[in-house]
């Protein structure tokens, strides 16, 4: 029997998409696939981001405990804040674990897998990489030519400048490369785990969702007769008695609507905004980076300052107007490109969703948790954020729509020994999506949005793996089911659990001092 363990990620894939595929027999290699295994919904974290969630797949416990829980972490002031890397992740991984009881894994393009954890590792890095350099060893471009043509991230200035189909076709034509690379990696070098993303469900499905789920984008359903035909090649070349794991990230739905937090919390006078504070998005990532590089190529920019856009948005009639006029005309036949130069001014607010468009969360500008802070005493920051907490709970759109399920606390999320600092309060949503940008000057606004939700997939097949629906799986369970498979004891700290998806147990070994833990 063949001992190895595959593993595919489908960032952002959703039942959603696959099952009226799989219903018109369009992914016929999947279908087998799914029919010799086992398949159920896969809770994502809170939120669901890319960052956090595959640092919670990696390491089987919460955000909380694995210190990623955004792209961009808090430093000491509430002004300062990094991008998150591997270096942040403060818990063991499944590699690492795997590595030291002599098994060898090849990842590629894992999320927050730079820099490398381990200096001898076979490993491609991912989107939030920072500098050239993404595979190692080096040694690797030159035994697999390829791998010359494997790119982290589109050509963001086709966005600019393409037609939508056009530059989806390139998100299409840059995962083939990608994948035609993984598939001599698996061939020809010696491997016990291999985990392999496509990013390209991701990227499509923000950029269609919402056209995606009413059939209405046929070039986004490209990626995933691509997927299917991997699956289709891992069939044909792989032993048939392979471990495969299946699993996304996260899920993905559209909005309809905005709320925009930071206008919000300016109106109830928790936030002071100003001209020329500084960008909201910040260049995490390497799309970010090429879009901010495209963005700069444009021959016009116009600066907008608060004062300004006060103006010009005068009447919520005359926003609409202007912003379909800049996206539908503009945007994509005019060399011009507004920069809205405004921030907040965090010498004089209290609460603030710092980041703008990143994630749904709070922080409270509290001395306990940043040396610059303003609210100098604990009972006025619980009585802060409980009154923001309630405001927002209470909140409805102008149609009738909850802007938040339910807003969670830093202790509801992470326990009562929370990381310090991190997210004050996290908005939970299921009809509004919100953000934090400052280039609105009304709180809610009429949009679609292609954003997350916190269904993803999980699909498992293999000679120990029952066929079945399972229900109650989460992205944290991934990582103990990994070490149960290899016969590994699980540490006692983890989140997740074992998923009961193994036609009979398996036989525990003597576990390395890493994997030191309790014997299931």
């Amino acid at each position: 029997m063949d001992s190895r363990t595959l593993i595919i990620g489908l960032d952002g894939t959703t039942f959603r998409i696959l099952d009226p595929l799989l219903q018109q027999g369009k992914l016929p290699h999947l279908k087998k696939f799914i029919e010799r295994g086992v398949r159920g919904t896969l809770l994502s974290t809170k939120p669901p981001v890319t960052v956090p969630a595959w640092t919670t797949f990696a390491t089987g416990v919460h955000p909380g405990k694995h210190g990623c829980y955004d792209f961009f972490l808090p430093g000491k002031t509430i002004r300062d804040f990094r991008p998150a890397t591997s270096a942040e992740i403060k818990v063991p991984t499944f590699y690492e674990l795997l590595h030291q009881a002599g098994k060898k894994t090849i990842l590629v393009n894992l999320p927050n897998s730079y820099p490398p954890r381990l200096a001898d590792q076979t490993i491609i890095t991912d989107f939030m990489t920072y500098g050239e350099d993404y595979i190692f060893p080096k040694s690797l471009l030159t035994k697999y030519p390829s791998l010359q043509n494997y790119k982290l991230s589109p050509d963001e200035s086709l966005k600019l400048t393409k037609p939508l189909p056009e530059y989806i076709q390139h998100i299409v034509d840059i995962e083939r490369d990608r994948v035609t690379a993984v598939k001599e990696l698996i061939l020809g070098e010696q491997w016990d785990l291999f985990f392999f993303l496509f990013s390209s469900t991701d990227w499509v499905s923000h950029l269609a969702f919402a056209d995606m789920v009413q059939g209405k984008e046929p070039t986004a359903m490209k990626v995933f007769d691509l997927v299917d035909e991997f699956f289709g090649w891992v069939e044909q070349q792989l032993p048939p008695d392979l471990t495969i794991y299946v699993l996304s990230d996260h899920g993905f739905t559209y909005y309809t609507e905005l709320f925009y937090i930071n206008r919000w919390l300016e109106q109830q006078g928790y936030l002071t905004s100003t001209t020329g504070a500084g960008k909201f998005e910040e260049q995490a990532t390497a799309r970010r980076r090429s879009l901010d590089a495209a963005r700069s190529k444009k021959r016009w920019r116009i600066r907008l300052t608060k004062r300004q856009l006060k103006t010009l948005f005068f009447h919520p009639a005359i926003e609409r107007a202007v912003k379909w006029l800049y996206n539908h005309v503009i945007k994509p036949f005019i060399p011009i490109h507004f920069d809205v130069n405004i921030g907040i001014d965090l010498d004089k607010t209290r609460v603030c969703f710092p980041r703008g468009a990143m994630l749904q969360t709070l922080y409270l500008n509290y001395a306990g948790n940043f040396s610059e802070g303003l609210i100098q005493d604990k009972a006025e920051y619980d009585r802060i954020r409980g009154d923001v907490k309630t405001k927002l709970e209470a909140l409805y759109t102008p149609s009738g729509k909850r802007v938040t399920e339910h807003v969670y606390t830093k202790e509801e999320l992470y326990g009562d020994h929370p990381p310090l600092p991190s997210p004050d309060l996290h908005c939970a949503t299921k009809d509004v999506w919100i953000v934090g940008h400052l280039h609105a000057q009304n709180v809610f606004e009429q949009h679609i949005s292609n954003k997350h939700d916190e269904l993803g997939i999980f699909l498992a097949a293999g000679p120990t793996i029952k066929p079945g629906q399972l229900a109650d799986a989460s992205i944290a369970d991934i990582m103990p089911t990994l070490l149960y498979q290899y016969g590994f004891a699980i540490p006692h700290n983890l989140d997740g659990k074992v998923l009961p998806i193994f036609s009979q147990p398996v036989m525990q070994r003597v576990s390395t001092d890493i994997l030191d833990g309790i014997q299931i």
